[in-house]
Protein backbone atom coordinates (compact mmCIF):
# COMPACT_ATOMS: atom_id res chain seq x y z
CA UNK A 1 0.00 0.00 0.00
CA UNK A 2 1.25 3.48 -1.03
CA UNK A 3 1.52 5.74 2.42
CA UNK A 4 -1.03 8.79 2.60
CA UNK A 5 0.84 11.95 1.64
CA UNK A 6 -0.01 14.67 4.12
CA UNK A 7 -0.86 17.64 2.85
CA UNK A 8 1.36 21.09 3.07
CA UNK A 9 -0.14 24.55 4.84
CA UNK A 10 1.85 27.71 5.37
CA UNK A 11 1.26 29.07 8.68
CA UNK A 12 4.30 31.61 9.75
CA UNK A 13 7.33 31.10 11.58
CA UNK A 14 7.36 32.22 15.24
CA UNK A 15 9.25 34.84 16.96
CA UNK A 16 12.46 33.08 19.44
CA UNK A 17 10.87 32.21 22.75
CA UNK A 18 9.83 29.77 24.66
CA UNK A 19 6.23 30.47 24.13
CA UNK A 20 6.54 30.36 20.58
CA UNK A 21 8.71 27.07 20.21
CA UNK A 22 6.18 25.87 22.66
CA UNK A 23 3.54 26.35 20.02
CA UNK A 24 5.44 25.28 17.19
CA UNK A 25 5.61 21.89 18.71
CA UNK A 26 2.42 21.58 19.52
CA UNK A 27 1.28 22.42 16.28
CA UNK A 28 2.76 20.48 14.48
CA UNK A 29 1.91 17.62 16.55
CA UNK A 30 -1.82 18.49 16.05
CA UNK A 31 -1.68 18.80 12.74
CA UNK A 32 0.35 15.47 12.13
CA UNK A 33 -2.85 13.85 13.97
CA UNK A 34 -4.69 15.39 11.09
CA UNK A 35 -2.77 14.47 8.50
CA UNK A 36 -1.28 17.91 7.22
CA UNK A 37 2.03 19.02 7.38
CA UNK A 38 3.38 22.69 8.43
CA UNK A 39 5.82 24.93 6.21
CA UNK A 40 7.12 27.52 8.59
CA UNK A 41 7.14 31.37 6.42
CA UNK A 42 9.57 34.08 7.38
CA UNK A 43 6.92 36.61 7.64
CA UNK A 44 6.87 39.82 9.76
CA UNK A 45 4.55 39.80 12.76
CA UNK A 46 2.87 42.81 11.23
CA UNK A 47 1.62 40.77 8.16
CA UNK A 48 0.46 37.31 9.72
CA UNK A 49 -3.25 38.37 10.44
CA UNK A 50 -4.06 40.09 6.91
CA UNK A 51 -2.19 37.13 5.29
CA UNK A 52 -4.40 34.87 7.37
CA UNK A 53 -7.28 36.83 6.13
CA UNK A 54 -6.14 36.40 2.24
CA UNK A 55 -6.02 32.76 2.38
CA UNK A 56 -2.15 32.92 2.09
CA UNK A 57 -1.56 31.80 5.35
CA UNK A 58 -3.36 29.02 6.38
CA UNK A 59 -3.28 29.98 10.07
CA UNK A 60 -2.33 32.46 13.00
CA UNK A 61 -0.35 30.41 15.24
CA UNK A 62 -1.23 32.19 18.48
CA UNK A 63 -3.81 35.40 19.16
CA UNK A 64 -5.82 36.98 21.42
CA UNK A 65 -9.16 37.27 20.78
CA UNK A 66 -9.26 41.20 20.10
CA UNK A 67 -8.57 40.71 16.76
CA UNK A 68 -11.99 39.28 15.67
CA UNK A 69 -13.18 43.08 16.08
CA UNK A 70 -11.05 43.02 13.04
CA UNK A 71 -10.41 40.07 11.19
CA UNK A 72 -13.96 38.67 12.05
CA UNK A 73 -13.90 36.47 9.47
CA UNK A 74 -11.20 34.27 11.29
CA UNK A 75 -11.83 31.13 12.82
CA UNK A 76 -11.06 30.37 16.13
CA UNK A 77 -9.86 26.77 17.70
CA UNK A 78 -11.49 26.75 20.65
CA UNK A 79 -8.20 25.64 22.65
CA UNK A 80 -6.59 27.99 24.83
CA UNK A 81 -2.82 27.32 23.95
CA UNK A 82 -1.56 29.32 26.61
CA UNK A 83 -2.39 32.78 28.85
CA UNK A 84 -0.15 35.48 28.74
CA UNK A 85 0.18 38.92 30.20
CA UNK A 86 0.96 42.49 28.22
CA UNK A 87 3.50 43.82 30.45
CA UNK A 88 3.81 47.55 30.61
CA UNK A 89 8.13 48.31 31.05
CA UNK A 90 9.31 51.26 32.41
CA UNK A 91 12.51 53.21 33.87
CA UNK A 92 11.69 54.33 37.65
CA UNK A 93 14.23 56.55 37.20
CA UNK A 94 13.21 58.30 34.09
CA UNK A 95 9.24 58.81 34.73
CA UNK A 96 9.05 57.50 38.52
CA UNK A 97 5.77 55.38 38.81
CA UNK A 98 5.23 56.23 35.01
CA UNK A 99 1.72 56.23 34.83
CA UNK A 100 0.17 57.01 31.89
CA UNK A 101 -0.47 60.45 32.76
CA UNK A 102 3.33 61.08 33.30
CA UNK A 103 4.99 59.28 30.64
CA UNK A 104 6.12 60.93 27.34
CA UNK A 105 7.28 58.03 25.09
CA UNK A 106 6.32 54.77 24.55
CA UNK A 107 7.70 51.74 22.05
CA UNK A 108 5.25 48.94 21.13
CA UNK A 109 5.16 45.94 18.61
CA UNK A 110 3.31 46.69 15.80
CA UNK A 111 1.87 42.63 15.24
CA UNK A 112 0.44 42.72 18.11
CA UNK A 113 -2.84 44.00 18.53
CA UNK A 114 -2.95 44.77 21.98
CA UNK A 115 -0.24 46.16 22.42
CA UNK A 116 -1.06 48.60 19.36
CA UNK A 117 -4.70 49.21 20.88
CA UNK A 118 -3.09 50.14 23.99
CA UNK A 119 -0.61 52.62 22.28
CA UNK A 120 -3.26 54.23 20.77
CA UNK A 121 -5.45 55.17 23.85
CA UNK A 122 -2.76 57.18 25.28
CA UNK A 123 -2.62 60.88 25.10
CA UNK A 124 -2.10 62.38 21.30
CA UNK A 125 1.40 64.38 23.00
CA UNK A 126 3.11 60.78 24.15
CA UNK A 127 5.72 59.92 21.58
CA UNK A 128 4.61 56.26 19.94
CA UNK A 129 7.18 54.24 18.24
CA UNK A 130 5.99 51.04 16.79
CA UNK A 131 8.31 48.17 16.02
CA UNK A 132 7.60 45.88 13.08
CA UNK A 133 9.20 43.01 15.19
CA UNK A 134 9.47 42.14 18.89
CA UNK A 135 12.92 40.96 18.65
CA UNK A 136 14.27 44.51 19.73
CA UNK A 137 12.06 44.94 22.49
CA UNK A 138 14.03 43.96 25.69
CA UNK A 139 17.32 46.10 23.72
CA UNK A 140 14.93 48.68 23.73
CA UNK A 141 14.14 49.05 27.01
CA UNK A 142 17.72 48.13 28.48
CA UNK A 143 19.11 50.79 26.52
CA UNK A 144 16.56 53.32 28.07
CA UNK A 145 15.44 54.70 25.03
CA UNK A 146 12.19 55.51 26.20
CA UNK A 147 10.13 56.07 29.36
CA UNK A 148 8.07 52.28 28.60
CA UNK A 149 7.48 49.89 26.57
CA UNK A 150 4.87 47.25 25.56
CA UNK A 151 5.54 43.64 25.85
CA UNK A 152 3.95 40.08 26.27
CA UNK A 153 5.40 38.75 29.55
CA UNK A 154 6.94 35.73 27.37
CA UNK A 155 9.46 37.69 25.31
CA UNK A 156 10.52 39.96 28.73
CA UNK A 157 14.51 39.05 29.41
CA UNK A 158 15.47 37.95 32.84
CA UNK A 159 18.04 40.90 32.65
CA UNK A 160 15.47 43.27 32.57
CA UNK A 161 13.19 41.44 34.73
CA UNK A 162 15.99 41.10 37.20
CA UNK A 163 16.84 45.17 36.99
CA UNK A 164 15.43 46.71 40.00
CA UNK A 165 15.06 50.05 38.07
CA UNK A 166 12.64 48.89 35.82
CA UNK A 167 8.42 48.74 36.47
CA UNK A 168 7.36 45.40 35.41
CA UNK A 169 3.79 46.16 35.23
CA UNK A 170 0.32 43.93 34.05
CA UNK A 171 -1.71 45.32 31.72
CA UNK A 172 -3.74 42.58 30.63
CA UNK A 173 -3.79 38.88 31.03
CA UNK A 174 -5.76 36.89 27.93
CA UNK A 175 -5.47 33.64 26.27
CA UNK A 176 -3.98 32.51 22.96
CA UNK A 177 -5.94 30.63 20.49
CA UNK A 178 -5.38 29.42 17.04
CA UNK A 179 -7.30 30.86 14.38
CA UNK A 180 -7.45 29.27 10.53
CA UNK A 181 -8.09 31.68 7.20
CA UNK A 182 -12.03 31.11 6.37
CA UNK A 183 -10.20 29.36 3.39
CA UNK A 184 -9.70 26.22 6.10
CA UNK A 185 -12.15 26.56 8.37
CA UNK A 186 -12.97 22.96 7.88
CA UNK A 187 -10.10 22.15 9.89
CA UNK A 188 -11.55 23.96 12.94
CA UNK A 189 -13.50 20.78 14.65
CA UNK A 190 -10.37 18.05 13.89
CA UNK A 191 -7.76 20.44 15.63
CA UNK A 192 -9.78 20.82 18.38
CA UNK A 193 -10.23 16.96 18.61
CA UNK A 194 -6.58 16.85 17.94
CA UNK A 195 -5.64 19.37 20.51
CA UNK A 196 -7.79 17.22 23.10
CA UNK A 197 -6.08 14.29 22.45
CA UNK A 198 -2.69 15.63 23.25
CA UNK A 199 -4.11 17.01 26.38
CA UNK A 200 -5.37 13.72 27.25
CA UNK A 201 -2.40 11.62 26.68
CA UNK A 202 0.07 14.02 28.19
CA UNK A 203 1.69 15.42 25.64
CA UNK A 204 0.59 18.78 26.31
CA UNK A 205 1.74 18.54 29.59
CA UNK A 206 5.25 17.24 28.96
CA UNK A 207 5.48 20.20 26.28
CA UNK A 208 4.53 22.92 28.46
CA UNK A 209 6.92 21.37 30.80
CA UNK A 210 10.06 21.14 28.37
CA UNK A 211 9.31 25.09 27.55
CA UNK A 212 8.49 26.65 30.94
CA UNK A 213 5.20 27.31 30.32
CA UNK A 214 3.23 28.16 33.45
CA UNK A 215 -0.21 29.02 33.44
CA UNK A 216 -1.67 32.30 35.19
CA UNK A 217 -2.20 32.37 38.97
CA UNK A 218 -5.76 32.51 39.94
CA UNK A 219 -6.41 34.76 42.98
CA UNK A 220 -8.79 33.88 45.46
CA UNK A 221 -11.63 35.42 47.71
CA UNK A 222 -8.83 38.64 49.92
CA UNK A 223 -7.19 37.61 53.28
CA UNK A 224 -8.69 38.94 56.51
CA UNK A 225 -5.40 40.03 58.09
CA UNK A 226 -1.62 41.03 57.01
CA UNK A 227 1.43 40.75 58.79
CA UNK A 228 4.45 43.12 57.36
CA UNK A 229 7.76 43.48 59.35
CA UNK A 230 10.31 46.25 58.40
CA UNK A 231 14.14 47.28 60.15
CA UNK A 232 13.73 49.90 62.68
CA UNK A 233 14.50 53.13 60.70
CA UNK A 234 14.08 56.66 62.38
CA UNK A 235 11.38 58.51 60.87
CA UNK A 236 9.88 55.62 58.41
CA UNK A 237 9.22 52.84 60.30
CA UNK A 238 9.97 53.54 63.86
CA UNK A 239 8.59 50.97 66.24
CA UNK A 240 5.92 52.24 67.45
CA UNK A 241 4.17 52.04 64.05
CA UNK A 242 4.65 56.15 63.04
CA UNK A 243 6.90 56.62 60.39
CA UNK A 244 6.80 57.46 56.89
CA UNK A 245 6.47 53.99 55.36
CA UNK A 246 3.80 53.07 58.53
CA UNK A 247 1.62 55.74 56.98
CA UNK A 248 1.69 54.44 53.30
CA UNK A 249 1.44 51.05 54.78
CA UNK A 250 -1.81 52.27 56.35
CA UNK A 251 -3.58 54.26 53.68
CA UNK A 252 -3.49 51.27 51.21
CA UNK A 253 -4.36 48.40 53.33
CA UNK A 254 -5.92 49.95 56.34
CA UNK A 255 -9.63 49.71 54.66
CA UNK A 256 -9.49 46.09 54.14
CA UNK A 257 -7.74 44.39 56.16
CA UNK A 258 -6.56 43.64 60.04
CA UNK A 259 -2.88 44.93 60.11
CA UNK A 260 -0.13 43.71 62.50
CA UNK A 261 3.28 46.12 62.44
CA UNK A 262 6.05 44.78 63.83
CA UNK A 263 10.08 46.26 63.37
CA UNK A 264 13.37 44.40 64.57
CA UNK A 265 16.85 44.79 63.04
CA UNK A 266 17.00 44.14 59.48
CA UNK A 267 18.57 41.03 59.35
CA UNK A 268 15.97 39.75 61.92
CA UNK A 269 13.32 41.34 59.69
CA UNK A 270 14.54 39.53 56.68
CA UNK A 271 14.94 35.95 59.13
CA UNK A 272 10.89 36.31 59.73
CA UNK A 273 10.15 37.05 56.30
CA UNK A 274 11.88 33.69 55.32
CA UNK A 275 10.84 31.44 57.71
CA UNK A 276 7.35 32.42 56.63
CA UNK A 277 6.52 34.25 60.03
CA UNK A 278 4.91 37.49 58.57
CA UNK A 279 3.17 38.08 55.49
CA UNK A 280 4.81 41.25 54.00
CA UNK A 281 9.15 42.59 54.50
CA UNK A 282 9.38 45.91 53.80
CA UNK A 283 11.88 48.42 52.43
CA UNK A 284 13.96 45.53 50.93
CA UNK A 285 16.57 45.34 47.79
CA UNK A 286 15.65 43.22 45.24
CA UNK A 287 19.22 41.18 45.97
CA UNK A 288 18.30 41.25 50.23
CA UNK A 289 15.72 37.76 50.14
CA UNK A 290 17.15 34.82 49.68
CA UNK A 291 14.14 32.77 49.31
CA UNK A 292 11.33 32.60 46.32
CA UNK A 293 9.30 35.62 46.68
CA UNK A 294 7.78 38.43 44.96
CA UNK A 295 8.32 41.91 45.04
CA UNK A 296 5.90 44.88 44.47
CA UNK A 297 6.23 46.41 40.95
CA UNK A 298 6.07 49.71 42.33
CA UNK A 299 8.77 50.94 44.88
CA UNK A 300 8.15 52.19 48.17
CA UNK A 301 11.40 54.89 47.92
CA UNK A 302 15.13 55.20 47.07
CA UNK A 303 17.83 54.42 49.25
CA UNK A 304 20.56 56.74 48.73
CA UNK A 305 23.86 55.17 47.28
CA UNK A 306 25.66 53.00 49.66
CA UNK A 307 29.43 53.66 50.37
CA UNK A 308 32.84 51.98 51.49
CA UNK A 309 34.59 54.94 53.47
CA UNK A 310 38.29 54.60 53.43
CA UNK A 311 41.06 55.75 55.67
CA UNK A 312 43.14 56.71 52.76
CA UNK A 313 43.60 56.77 49.31
CA UNK A 314 45.85 53.72 49.07
CA UNK A 315 43.41 51.70 50.95
CA UNK A 316 40.56 53.08 48.50
CA UNK A 317 42.95 51.35 45.91
CA UNK A 318 42.74 47.79 48.24
CA UNK A 319 39.14 47.70 48.08
CA UNK A 320 39.03 48.03 44.31
CA UNK A 321 41.47 45.80 44.14
CA UNK A 322 39.23 43.18 47.06
CA UNK A 323 42.11 42.80 49.16
CA UNK A 324 41.10 39.90 51.35
CA UNK A 325 43.43 41.20 54.51
CA UNK A 326 40.84 44.62 54.49
CA UNK A 327 39.43 44.96 57.97
CA UNK A 328 35.90 46.75 58.10
CA UNK A 329 33.06 47.46 60.09
CA UNK A 330 29.37 47.31 59.49
CA UNK A 331 26.49 48.62 61.25
CA UNK A 332 25.15 45.02 63.61
CA UNK A 333 21.99 43.70 61.88
CA UNK A 334 21.78 45.38 58.98
CA UNK A 335 23.16 42.47 56.43
CA UNK A 336 26.01 45.38 54.70
CA UNK A 337 28.59 42.72 55.41
CA UNK A 338 27.59 40.95 52.12
CA UNK A 339 28.54 43.90 49.94
CA UNK A 340 32.28 43.29 51.05
CA UNK A 341 32.20 39.03 50.40
CA UNK A 342 35.38 39.67 49.35
CA UNK A 343 36.79 40.56 52.92
CA UNK A 344 37.32 37.44 55.51
CA UNK A 345 34.73 37.30 58.02
CA UNK A 346 37.11 37.42 61.38
CA UNK A 347 38.15 40.79 59.33
CA UNK A 348 34.79 42.13 59.76
CA UNK A 349 33.63 43.80 62.55
CA UNK A 350 29.82 44.36 63.28
CA UNK A 351 28.80 47.24 65.85
CA UNK A 352 26.47 50.41 65.61
CA UNK A 353 27.50 52.89 62.91
CA UNK A 354 28.70 55.06 66.01
CA UNK A 355 30.88 52.98 67.01
CA UNK A 356 32.43 52.34 63.54
CA UNK A 357 33.21 55.50 62.85
CA UNK A 358 35.02 56.09 65.93
CA UNK A 359 36.73 52.51 64.99
CA UNK A 360 37.72 54.13 61.68
CA UNK A 361 38.91 57.73 63.40
CA UNK A 362 41.01 55.91 65.48
CA UNK A 363 42.81 53.81 62.66
CA UNK A 364 41.47 50.23 64.34
CA UNK A 365 39.81 49.69 60.71
CA UNK A 366 40.54 49.94 56.95
CA UNK A 367 37.11 50.77 56.23
CA UNK A 368 33.39 51.66 56.79
CA UNK A 369 30.46 50.52 55.04
CA UNK A 370 27.90 52.94 55.52
CA UNK A 371 25.25 55.35 53.78
CA UNK A 372 26.53 58.71 54.57
CA UNK A 373 23.96 60.59 55.65
CA UNK A 374 24.43 58.86 59.16
CA UNK A 375 27.52 59.55 59.03
CA UNK A 376 29.86 62.72 60.87
CA UNK A 377 31.19 65.48 58.06
CA UNK A 378 34.53 64.49 58.40
CA UNK A 379 33.77 61.27 57.51
CA UNK A 380 32.12 61.85 54.74
CA UNK A 381 34.98 63.70 53.29
CA UNK A 382 37.37 60.38 53.49
CA UNK A 383 37.94 58.48 50.33
CA UNK A 384 34.60 56.34 48.62
CA UNK A 385 33.48 54.46 46.74
CA UNK A 386 30.01 53.27 46.11
CA UNK A 387 28.96 50.08 46.72
CA UNK A 388 25.61 50.43 45.71
CA UNK A 389 24.10 53.09 43.45
CA UNK A 390 20.83 54.63 44.54
CA UNK A 391 18.41 51.84 44.20
CA UNK A 392 14.83 51.14 44.62
CA UNK A 393 13.03 49.64 48.06
CA UNK A 394 10.26 47.36 47.74
CA UNK A 395 7.73 45.45 49.40
CA UNK A 396 8.14 41.68 48.91
CA UNK A 397 5.30 38.96 49.70
CA UNK A 398 5.73 35.27 49.48
CA UNK A 399 5.13 33.54 46.39
CA UNK A 400 2.06 32.10 47.43
CA UNK A 401 -1.53 32.73 46.55
CA UNK A 402 -2.00 34.90 49.74
CA UNK A 403 1.29 36.82 48.52
CA UNK A 404 0.29 36.84 45.11
CA UNK A 405 -3.07 38.76 45.73
CA UNK A 406 -1.32 41.33 48.24
CA UNK A 407 1.19 42.16 45.56
CA UNK A 408 -2.20 42.52 43.09
CA UNK A 409 -3.89 44.72 45.83
CA UNK A 410 -0.79 46.78 46.59
CA UNK A 411 0.52 47.43 43.21
CA UNK A 412 -3.37 48.53 42.17
CA UNK A 413 -3.41 50.60 45.40
CA UNK A 414 0.04 52.67 45.73
CA UNK A 415 -0.35 53.71 42.14
CA UNK A 416 -3.94 55.18 42.24
CA UNK A 417 -2.71 57.02 45.91
CA UNK A 418 0.32 58.23 43.74
CA UNK A 419 -2.17 59.75 40.67
CA UNK A 420 -4.46 61.66 43.20
CA UNK A 421 -1.91 63.05 45.01
CA UNK A 422 -2.08 60.57 48.50
CA UNK A 423 1.65 59.95 48.82
CA UNK A 424 2.72 63.24 47.90
CA UNK A 425 1.29 64.19 51.29
CA UNK A 426 2.97 61.18 53.29
CA UNK A 427 6.14 62.67 52.65
CA UNK A 428 7.86 65.34 55.05
CA UNK A 429 8.79 67.69 52.31
CA UNK A 430 8.72 67.70 48.74
CA UNK A 431 12.60 67.46 48.56
CA UNK A 432 12.27 63.69 50.06
CA UNK A 433 9.37 62.83 47.59
CA UNK A 434 11.26 63.83 44.85
CA UNK A 435 14.04 61.53 45.71
CA UNK A 436 11.43 58.89 46.00
CA UNK A 437 10.96 58.93 42.37
CA UNK A 438 7.17 58.32 42.37
CA UNK A 439 5.93 61.43 40.25
CA UNK A 440 8.65 63.22 37.55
Amino acid sequence: MIPKKNTVIDLKLPATSNHAAYAKELLTQAYALIDYEINWVNFTSSQELELVNSGRLAAAIARSSIIEGQFPRLVRVPYELFDFSLLKVSDRRRCGYCLNEDIKSIVYPKGAVLSVNYAESLRDDVEKLGLNTSNYLNEMILKRRADSVLIMDFLLSPEVYDNPHFIVETIMHKYDYHYLSPKYKHLAKPLLAAFKTLDANGTVAKLQQKYNINSVYHLSAPPKEVSFISGTWDDYSNADSSGIYWDIIEKVFKDDFTLTKSTSIWARAVHSFEQEQVDVLIGAYKTDVSVDALFSSFHLDYEYPLYAFARNNNTLERIKQKDTTLTACVDSGSSLHKHIAFIATDNIVETSFIQCETLLKNNKIDILIEYDYNLEPSTQALPKMVLIESSPLFLVFHNTEKGRFLKYYFDKNIAELARNGVLRELFPDLSSFNRAHIRP
